[in-house]
């Protein structure tokens, strides 16, 4: 004789699978670095701060590396920026001070740190990768311009003479003004036609890579609109190869006479745009996969009552 016993699934099973679905969903959407510089000694220069605290993307310490030996130093409070939408975070910032006279290793310098597997680029590396930053520059010098302030992206770790893969902020290199906001790719320098002033502004470049050689391209958007995913316009150079495994800060401001203080906070890598960005909101497909959770156990309570 048969029996009529139901057998009905359990809370596990049928939660097992929008569980699944919302793993996957995130793991395709995330927030892999966010370097906001809370964990290090407000009023010290950052390679005299060791060992540097642990950050997510990255690995070993703050290098000084080149000519100059005055870096940036940890000043209290993330840099304020006024773009609608963007995450702000509670962490520090990163500056140098103006300075008159030419540049001399007491008012200049670069330092780098590596970054680990998840944020190093190579030439096997498929697939889109976002960097954005805040920096700001004190503009003491007006029209005159700065030779180069800038974030770097380089290839070979003990030597950031090296292959430049990226770099920007202000420079003079590439018959660049130095006083317009720009980036260079592989040396090849664009600008972003926006004249540098005092404010604080949001970098975000994306790099598209691919595994065939010269099938790279870099966009570089400097204040564009948040909260609606990757924005149209920007500038975009292909026709490229990118590699990086790390990340530099370059200060050789003066043009001779004076040179302009600098400041960086938020340095965020990412897998979309909105990760690097804006503050972390459930995407559609997260509240998808809630609503199916929700429904199953409403099924499973509906079925423990037959």
């Amino acid at each position: 004789m048969k029996s009529n016993t139901k057998r009905h699934p359990s809370i596990g099973t049928l939660l097992a699978v929008p569980v699944a679905l919302l793993a996957c969903a995130s793991a395709h959407a995330q927030l892999l670095s966010s370097e906001n510089f809370s964990g290090y000694t407000v009023g010290t220069q950052l390679t005299a701060d060791t060992p540097s605290p642990v950050v997510a993307g990255y690995t070993g310490d703050w290098t000084a590396v080149d000519f100059g030996n005055l870096h940036p130093t940890t000043t209290a409070g993330s840099l304020s920026y006024g773009g609608a939408g963007y995450a702000a975070s509670a962490g520090n910032n990163i500056a140098v001070p103006t300075y008159s006279g030419g540049i001399a290793a007491g008012n200049s310098g670069r330092m780098f740190r590596q970054l680990d597997s998840t944020t190093t680029v190579t030439s096997s590396t498929v697939g889109t990768l976002y960097l954005s930053w805040l920096y700001q520059d004190g503009n003491q010098a007006g029209s005159a311009g700065t030779v180069y302030q800038t974030l770097d992206l380089y290839n070979g770790a003990g030597n950031s003479n090296g292959p430049r893969a990226f770099n920007a902020g202000l420079t003079t290199n590439g018959g660049q003004s130095g006083n317009q906001y720009d980036f260079g790719v592989n040396e090849a320098y664009s600008s972003t036609g926006v004249n540098v002033d005092a404010g604080v502004h949001l970098f975000v470049a994306e790099f598209n890579l691919s595994a065939t050689a010269g099938q790279d391209s870099v966009t570089v958007w400097l204040d564009p609109a948040l909260g609606a995913g990757t924005p149209s316009g920007g500038t975009t150079v292909s026709g490229q190869d990118i590699a990086f495994d790390h990340l530099a800060i370059s200060d050789y401001a003066s043009n001779g006479s004076i040179g302009n203080s600098g400041a960086w906070s938020d340095i965020r890598f990412g897998t979309t745009f909105n990760s690097v960005t804006i503050a972390p909101v459930p995407e559609p497909t997260t509240f998808a996969l809630g609503g199916l959770g929700l429904a199953s156990l409403l099924i499973l309570r509906r079925k423990s009552k037959v």
